[in-house]
């Protein structure tokens, strides 16, 4: 798999995550727009994943964090941590939209829940069990309601994707989003969309699993050198 160090240089779609693989490990076609939706949805769960293991490390590390308030460069760590922090919500709440126009596994679960697109897949190879694609489908349906997901989607409207007016109390019902929402969610997320994956064929070169360590690798060792020990 090709590595990269910098997001911005090269777009995680290019580094050959997955690929589509038929039911005897052919190359397969399948209903596109399913196709292009847990492309698009798993890229941004890559993403995802790259964020937070980055984020992570800058907001738990005691000794990182000393280290960095005592070198006096904590204004910009602060503001590093803060954009990759932010990075993590929007991209996750991204994946649990429900708008109509974006790709996320609420309108990938209404796709799934079609005659015609399961007989679609029946056609291509893939025979999923109806009771795997209704057990997934609940398992979206559920993980929609989660507090950890709904408290991520608060800090998304009212501080992230706009600023709420100071003028008026929240009339929600979401908490304030607490430390360890972001991976309570990355783990509701990452099985989901990995499924839905093998329901129209794709098999993961990388599995997300791995991905998180190499990030975990990754996270450690730019770290290590802000902090000055490597």
């Amino acid at each position: 798999m090709p590595q990269f160090t910098n997001l911005r240089c090269r777009n995680l779609s290019d580094t050959g995550h997955y690929r589509r693989l038929g039911s005897k490990g052919k190359i397969m076609s399948i209903n596109p727009e399913i196709h292009r939706t847990v492309r698009a949805i798993s890229i941004t769960l890559d993403e995802a994943i790259a964020f937070y293991e980055t984020y992570v490390v800058s907001a738990r590390d005691a000794a990182l964090i000393k280290a960095v308030n005592q070198s006096g460069i904590h204004p910009a760590f602060n503001v590093i941590s803060d954009a990759l922090h932010r990075e993590v919500i929007l991209g996750l709440c991204r994946i649990w939209d429900r708008r109509p126009d974006t790709a996320n596994l609420n309108k990938l679960a209404s796709e799934f829940r079609s005659k015609a697109v399961r007989a679609d897949l029946e056609r291509t190879g893939h025979i999923a069990d109806p009771d795997a694609l209704n057990r997934w489908c609940a398992g979206v349906a559920n993980g929609s309601k989660s507090e950890e997901l709904s408290a991520l989607k608060r800090a998304r409207d009212r501080a992230l994707a706009h600023t709420a007016t100071p003028n008026q109390p929240y009339k929600g019902r979401a908490r304030v989003a607490q430390y360890g929402a972001e991976r309570k969610v990355l783990e509701l997320t990452t099985p989901l969309v990995e499924q839905a994956a093998q329901f129209i064929g794709y098999s993961y070169l990388s599995p997300f699993a791995d991905r998180r360590l190499m990030w975990q690798r990754y996270a450690g060792l730019f770290w290590r050198r802000v902090d000055g020990s490597a």
